[in-house]
């Protein structure tokens, strides 16, 4: 994870796992996604290309909240 700080806006990269339940891969996205939520963070992208230097079991998402000053 990276956070970095621009103007009142921090942005972080996390890698979101899952089991190999493939039935259930889309509920374990999304309580992943609302724990973010709930430490203040907003989904900026989730990116569903495949990469070579990413786990095939996890999605890199960039997440985004404010600074609080």
């Amino acid at each position: 994870m990276k956070v970095i700080a621009m103007g009142r806006v921090e942005y972080k990269i996390e890698q979101v796992h899952w089991k190999d339940e493939p039935e259930s891969r889309l509920a374990q996205l999304v309580e992943q996604l609302n724990a973010f939520a709930q430490d203040g963070w907003r989904v900026v992208s989730v990116d569903l290309m495949a990469h070579g230097s990413f786990e095939t079991k996890s999605l890199p998402v960039l997440l985004e909240r404010e600074v609080k000053l």
